[in-house]
Formats: C-alpha cells, sequence, structure tokens
C-alpha cells in the first residue's frame, strides 16, 4: 500500500498522519525541501519536492509512483479524522482506529482492481448514502485513490489547474468513461476549516478561484457551470467566491457512450 500527504506549513500538525496508526509506515510525508528539518526530527516517513501549489505537488506525486512502478495509490490531505457505521443497521458513525482503519483503506486500494479512482465519503451529509455501502459516480475531496498509470496514458495532469486539481482530475476520467467509487459506510472529516494556516491557504486568492472555475468551464463547457457562492463556514471568512456547479453523472453517461460505441 503507498499512501501520500502533501503537506505544507504545518510541521507541528499532521492529523492525518497521527490517525493512522499502524498505516504510518505505508505513508509519506511530502513536503517542501525547505520543511526538511521541521518533520525530521519526528522521525517521519518523507519525501521532498520544489514545487508550488497543490496541483503540481499532487502531479509530483503521480510522477514519483510511476517512476516506482507504484499502480495503486491513495493520496490524503493532512488534517483528516475518520469515522465509520457504529452500526450496520443505522446510518449513526464513530470514530474508527487501528485494524478496523486499516481494512477500510485495504478496501480503498483493492476498488482500483475494478475502478481508476475511489474515495471515502465526506461525514458531512454521509447520513443520505445509508443504507447503501458504496456509490458509483461521485465527486472525490480529501481521499483520492487512483491509478497512476491511466493518468499518464490519458495525459491527465493535477498540475493543469492551480485549484480545484481533484475536480479536474475526477471529472477528466468520468468524461473518458471511467467510472468511481465512494465507499459510503465510512467517512473522513477534516479537522479545522477550510483555508486554515499552511497548505493551499498561502496563495488561494478569490482571483485565482474565479480563474480556476472559468478554465474548467473552459474545458467542460458540458458538464461545467460558473456560479457564486457564499461560504458559510471555513475559509476563514472570505464571503462570497466564484465556483463551480459539477454534471458528475453526465460526464460519466457521456464518456461511458463514447466508449460503448467506439
Amino acid at each position: 500500500m503507498h499512501i501520500y500527504i502533501p503537506t505544507k506549513g504545518r510541521p507541528e500538525s499532521q492529523i492525518t498522519l497521527e490517525n493512522l496508526g499502524t498505516l504510518q509506515k505505508h505513508t509519506h510525508l511530502v513536503i517542501p525541501k525547505s520543511e526538511y528539518n521541521l518533520h525530521k526530527k519526528y522521525n517521519r516517513n518523507l519525501i521532498t519536492h520544489n514545487k508550488e501549489g497543490i496541483g503540481s505537488t499532487r502531479q509530483f506525486i503521480m510522477n514519483y509512483a510511476i517512476k516506482h512502478n507504484q499502480k495503486k495509490v491513495i493520496m490524503l490531505d493532512d488534517d483528516l479524522i475518520f469515522s465509520t457505521r457504529a452500526n450496520p443497521d443505522k446510518w449513526n458513525l464513530r470514530p474508527v482506529f487501528g485494524r478496523e482503519l486499516f481494512l477500510i483503506f485495504k478496501r480503498l486500494e483493492t476498488l482500483l482492481d475494478t475502478h481508476v479512482h475511489a474515495t471515502l465519503s465526506p461525514r458531512f451529509m454521509n447520513n443520505v448514502h445509508y443504507p447503501l455501502t458504496e456509490k458509483l459516480i461521485t465527486p472525490q475531496r480529501a481521499v483520492h485513490a487512483i491509478r497512476p498509470d491511466i493518468l499518464k496514458k490519458h495525459n491527465i495532469r493535477y498540475d493543469f489547474v492551480e485549484l480545484m486539481e481533484d475536480h479536474y482530475v475526477t471529472l477528466s476520467l468520468l468524461s473518458l468513461g471511467y467510472s468511481n467509487c465512494m465507499i459510503t459506510n465510512a467517512a473522513w472529516d477534516q479537522k479545522g476549516v477550510s483555508n486554515a494556516d499552511g497548505g493551499c491557504s498561502s496563495y488561494r486568492s478569490l482571483e485565482l478561484q474565479e480563474k480556476t472555475s472559468n478554465k474548467l468551464k473552459d474545458k467542460f463547457p458540458e458538464f461545467v457551470t460558473v456560479v457564486k457562492k457564499k461560504t458559510k463556514t471555513g475559509w476563514n471568512n472570505i464571503g462570497e467566491r466564484v465556483d463551480v456547479r459539477i454534471r458528475w453523472q453526465k460526464a460519466y453517461k457521456t464518456g461511458s457512450s463514447i466508449c460503448n460505441s467506439n
């Protein structure tokens, strides 16, 4: 199992890594070279780079995986906690650690035998998926299981956009007819708020958010609509922003119909 956590500016706070337990031995933090000494004292598995921005960092991870012949990769945001259904007969969730968490990640990895990309449900609105344990054709955030070789085959790169690189890659794969799968009887949650210090907050701006939204629309005009959204939580009270609304199901149906006609 190959797990990577891209992170920047948070050497003292590695929430995801701390919650992975025995999975830590399969996990590398992917950090700027300038932060190496700040992390080294914690005896973490480290890979350094000199890239700028999360899209370029994720692409660095893909290139690294391809170079080392890694067929399956899991990328995680650095501020996650995990949960699972407390009872198969109810939607309620409880914290999950240790062996149970290992089995969830093993299941996520196994999904890549039949799907090019897979993910874990966010805790927010997870109850609407009950009693399903898996769901097809969904957006992917924070947890990304993926096949780097397929991205290389189609020249799909995380660094195509400066922000929302997860949306771009997921949409690119769906529009080519590659279904994805989300585990729904377990979930991730973000401990903190969007745009907290460190990570993307060092360069994310309203202007860049708008530029990226329009770039996604230009790339996928059939599936992406640019909208304005008011931020209710997180984003350091950034207020109204330009964002996107994506037709995930339509993208996959279009992609799969093209594949079937060839």
